[in-house]
């Protein structure tokens, strides 16, 4: 199978995204998605869309059932499955070429923005999950787009793919329009963790993401497909 110029790009990336990540906002992500993870998520057979490295993947594998990873890039995918022991897919978030209801829970952290369209993406994820099974997204809010293209402007900003952010609640306008219930919303992140100080005193804040997550830089939404 031919590659595309998108899959090539994340592939050619990969050997950095090391570098371009804070292990600090990592954690704190991945905070957020142990705070979503439902009931019986040992038992979950689990997807995870947009895996990149596997560095969410890993922290995640102990915790859920048999975990498929997948990313845009079939190298990453395989890296990154190979890395966790888990199985492995290249996927297009836009366009999961997978069955639906296929899995009990489907996962996905800072992948959505980086599509064509992060409303299509929630709906594949949607359609992918069984009923009865969570769906956990987590993504930059909207709200802080303007800091972004400041870094842009300044060069700060190293990646140079799709960024297409959404507000909090219309990712959760999203999921409930999909048919998802006991929609739970929460963040991380009040204000840039690249301040000085500001990691040891934002991990306080992130203890009120429900509230606290309209302000926040990150946002993580969980919903449910009902049954029946």
């Amino acid at each position: 199978m031919s590659r595309t110029k998108s899959e090539l790009y994340f592939e050619e990336i990969g050997e950095n995204f090391a570098n371009w990540m804070s292990a600090y906002d990592v954690g704190r992500r991945i905070e957020v998605i142990r705070g979503l993870l439902p009931e019986g998520a040992r038992q979950a057979t689990t997807l995870e869309i947009g895996c990149g490295t596997g560095a969410i993947s890993e922290a995640i594998a102990p915790l859920v059932g048999p975990l498929t990873v997948s990313d845009y890039s079939e190298k990453l995918s395989r890296e990154a499955g190979e890395r966790v022991g888990a199985s492995w897919c290249r996927q297009d978030a836009c366009a999961i070429a997978l069955p639906d209801a296929s899995f009990d829970l489907v996962f996905s952290s800072e992948c959505v923005e980086h599509t064509p369209d992060p409303r299509l993406a929630l709906r594949e994820m949607v359609r992918v999950t069984r009923p009865g099974g969570t769906l956990i997204v987590t993504s930059p809010n909207k709200l802080w787009y303007p800091v972004l293209l400041l870094s842009m402007a300044l060069k700060i900003r190293k990646f140079a793919g799709n960024e297409i952010w959404l507000y909090p609640w219309e990712a959760a306008r999203t999921l409930e329009e999909c048919g998802l219930r006991d929609i739970r919303i929460t963040g991380c992140h009040l204000f840039p963790w690249q301040l000085p100080f500001a990691r040891s005193i934002l991990p306080f804040f992130d203890r009120f993401g429900s509230t606290l997550y309209p302000l926040m830089i990150n946002w993580g939404v969980r919903g449910t497909r009902p049954r029946g």
